[in-house]
């Protein structure tokens, strides 16, 4: 059974989708992430194809403030992001990061899809300065 399974995903495995988030990050928010151990799609390649995007805003996101991320007090990892592309390296994780930090994932999930913590919008911080005037 999965030989079956995998002879269907063949045909996907090693292709690039840097074309499909090169389309998403101009029209959707968009998160990346890696586990530091990830040797397969890890850090150095996620970085890699990165940077050879085709998106106006590739430059700023580059160099943009990596900020130390914690969870319930603890190191986890680094956050990046500009605009709507956010890049997380999970310490401590390899390729499965959901089994590998289970805690760190769903932290990691919710603030960001809630856009709490580090994973708010850089749009989010500007209207919180505006209101505070």
């Amino acid at each position: 059974m999965q030989r079956c399974g995998w002879r269907v995903l063949h045909a996907d495995v090693m292709k690039s989708v840097r074309y499909m988030v090169e389309v998403l990050v101009r029209n959707t928010r968009v998160l990346l992430y890696q586990g530091q151990h990830d040797i397969q799609d890890g850090v150095v390649q996620v970085e890699a194809w990165v940077k050879t995007m085709k998106w106006e805003e590739i430059e700023d996101c580059l160099n943009a403030e990596r900020k130390i991320w914690k969870v319930n007090g603890e190191l986890v990892g680094y956050v990046q992001q500009w605009k709507s592309l956010t890049n997380v390296v999970v310490l401590g994780a390899g390729l499965l990061l959901p089994s590998d930090q289970p805690v760190t994932s769903q932290a990691m999930i919710e603030d960001w899809v809630l856009e709490k913590c580090l994973f708010q919008s850089l749009q989010h911080h500007e209207n919180e300065s505006r209101n505070s005037l």
